[in-house]
């Protein structure tokens, strides 16, 4: 009997639904499985659901913001090491973003290649060059 090719994972914060919607379509496309929410509050409620084998979160956001949200997980035992990949605009960000640990950014606007170049490095599919 064959076994099944375990696929992982990604949960998508991002509250631009179009946005939302094409990083979905590039990782469906990829191969992974992707789960996608509005925001960072019901990011967390997805994470305590179910643990992504890797985040990728816009950083603003309305209710709660993707910094603020990984720095909640990251209290929980079973999600301190999943790996982030923020997704900005705001080059202030940054400095905030440094302060985690097991996280990448990538400056918006971000084309498909880096995006899944960055999810195959962070999921240690690939080395980083």
């Amino acid at each position: 009997m064959a076994r099944a090719v375990r696929r992982n994972t990604i949960l998508v914060v991002e509250d631009d639904q179009s946005f939302r919607e094409l990083i979905t379509l590039h990782l469906l496309e990829a191969g992974y499985a992707v789960r996608a929410v509005a925001d960072g509050v019901e990011a967390v409620r997805a994470c305590l659901n179910s643990v992504p084998d890797l985040i990728v979160s816009d950083v603003h956001m309305p209710r709660l913001d993707g910094i603020d949200f990984v720095a909640s997980i990251r209290s929980v035992e079973r999600l301190r090491t999943v790996p982030v990949i923020f997704l900005t605009i705001d080059e202030t960000a940054v400095d905030r973003i440094e302060a985690h640990r097991n996280v990448m950014f990538l400056r918006k606007p971000i084309l498909a290649s880096g995006l899944l170049r960055a999810v195959s490095i962070s999921l240690g599919e690939c080395r980083e060059e």
